[in-house]
């Protein structure tokens, strides 16, 4: 039986209409890393799984960036919690660990699968790491770039990194890159042999993305999601 750990929500907050911003304060303290996730929930019957937003704060604190479900009562539930809630959660368990950085590195995330590339990219940045480091971020509108200034200002103080983000569809005031993602990656880095890539996002995207890359030359084991 796992063991299951009270938190208590400090932070809540809409970063969009659909998506919500959570900071828990474990009862004890949890050690984690980048790319793990938590099983989360109201009691102990009913846990979902939500990705680790940011690498292990200074303060503790766990964030998770979660997208409503309009068809959920747990998900109306959780996105009517106040500070001071209490919830409970399992974990953190493994998803995406990063490897030793000898060659550049391409974050690709597809909606809030930023959430663990945000973690990963904190945890890159904090380490130094030395190779280039580009973040791929695909969403449908403007406003699910839910931290993209954060992002702007990362590479104004970090010349190793680049931020690349990606709508589905073209607005009209948008200037940047449109269509899918993966394949912006693609029309910027043709051949991936010389790449670690991490995925996380919509599953049909993961699949897409492997395949393409694989065919351009990733790497196998170099291809984490």
């Amino acid at each position: 039986m796992s063991t299951l750990h009270p938190l208590t929500v400090v932070h809540a907050e809409p970063l969009t209409p659909q998506i919500i911003q959570l900071l828990f304060k474990p009862e004890h303290p949890i050690a984690y890393a980048s790319g793990q996730y938590i099983m989360l929930g109201f009691n102990a019957e009913d846990l979902k799984p939500f990705s680790i937003a940011a690498a292990p704060r200074d303060d503790g604190l766990i964030e998770c960036h979660i997208r409503n479900q309009a068809d959920s009562e747990w998900m109306q539930k959780l996105f009517a919690v106040k500070t001071g809630d209490r919830l409970v959660m399992e974990g953190p368990k493994d998803q995406i660990a990063l490897q030793p950085a000898h060659q550049p590195i391409i974050l690709l995330a597809g909606g809030t699968g930023f959430a663990p590339m945000k973690a990963l990219l904190e945890t890159l940045l904090k380490e130094k790491v030395g190779v280039p480091i580009h973040l791929y971020w695909g969403a449908r509108s403007q406003e699910e770039l839910y931290m993209h200034q954060e992002m702007v200002a990362l590479m104004e103080t970090h010349a190793n990194f680049e931020y690349i983000p990606v709508l589905s569809e073209k607005t009209e005031d948008w200037n940047g890159a449109t269509g899918l993602v993966h394949q912006q990656v693609l029309k910027q880095h043709p051949n991936l042999s010389h790449f670690n890539v991490y995925l996380c996002g919509p599953w049909p995207m993961i699949q897409a993305a492997k395949e393409d890359f694989m065919a351009a030359g990733l790497n196998a084991d170099a291809c984490v999601h």
